[in-house]
């Protein structure tokens, strides 16, 4: 009986702030067990895929379901793509721009931010991100089109603007702060991205899985049929769970991943 298996990376994988900047080698040793039991494991993430740092990629996983979720792939090949609309997403930065507030779009491959924008740059360096994967000199509307999730560094007294514009069109969360955010498309999520995986692989809602520690992360794990909290997660992540493991300073992926047969 085929299994799949989706993971949260930052507070779940690896965790930044309590420097866990690696999978720990007992969790490595799980994902391979169960690969070669025949099961589908993917990386479940609001990162684009250029921000995904080598340890996750080293790890082998399966696929990926990216940029909460408009970025679907399966071994190397694109299942979904679902780039933000590029009319609505003009008017957005032409609005960014005006309001001179810093922004990066984000591809299903590559970053594009300006080499202007120290703010987000600075803030990105904190966040393990290659630099190498994001373009600093571009024509902005030869990326629109192909633009899966913006993020944005306001002042605060442009929050309300953007918001303002915003919704409605586009879903979008906040970095912690009113003048951080992250804009994409309201027709996915991480539990869309996941469905999607389902039907392709044939494989039913009983035999899913799905480990995260933080608020996008509810409608993945309501998602599937095992939703598992870290133990260092948010408590309405715990309230929506089928199941709660250690935390990630206690080994508890591993320590779950050990049962699944």
């Amino acid at each position: 009986m085929k299994k799949v298996l989706f993971f949260d990376v930052d507070g779940t994988l690896v965790d930044h702030g309590n420097h866990i900047d690696k999978i720990p080698n007992t969790v490595k040793k799980e994902i391979k067990r169960l690969q070669n039991k025949g099961y589908a494991l993917f990386v479940a993430s609001g990162r684009p895929k250029a921000f995904i740092s080598d340890t996750i990629l080293e790890a082998g996983f399966d696929g990926y379901i990216l940029c909460n979720g408009a970025h679907v792939e399966l071994n190397g090949k694109m299942i979904s793509k679902r780039p933000l609309d590029k009319k609505a997403l003009k008017k957005l930065v032409d609005i960014l721009e005006g309001i001179k507030s810093e922004y990066i779009l984000e591809t299903a491959h590559h970053c594009y931010l300006k080499p202007e924008y120290e703010v987000l740059e600075a803030f990105f360096k904190t966040c393990d991100v290659d630099f190498n994967q994001i373009t600093r000199h571009f024509n902005v509307d030869d990326v629109l089109e192909d633009t899966l999730k913006v993020e944005v560094n306001t002042k605060d007294e442009n929050s309300q603007m953007i918001v303002d514009y915003v919704d409605g069109l586009f879903d979008y969360d906040s970095h912690g702060t009113d003048n951080a955010f992250e804009i994409y498309s309201k027709s996915v999520s991480k539990a869309t991205g996941i469905q999607e995986v389902l039907d392709y692989l044939q494989i039913s809602k009983e035999n899913s899985y799905a480990f995260g520690d933080g608020l996008n992360d509810i409608e993945m794990l309501q998602m599937v049929g095992h939703g598992v909290a870290m133990g260092n997660a948010c408590q309405e992540l715990k309230d929506v769970a089928n199941e709660i493991t250690d935390s990630i300073l206690d080994d508890g992926l591993a320590k779950y991943l050990k049962t699944i047969e």
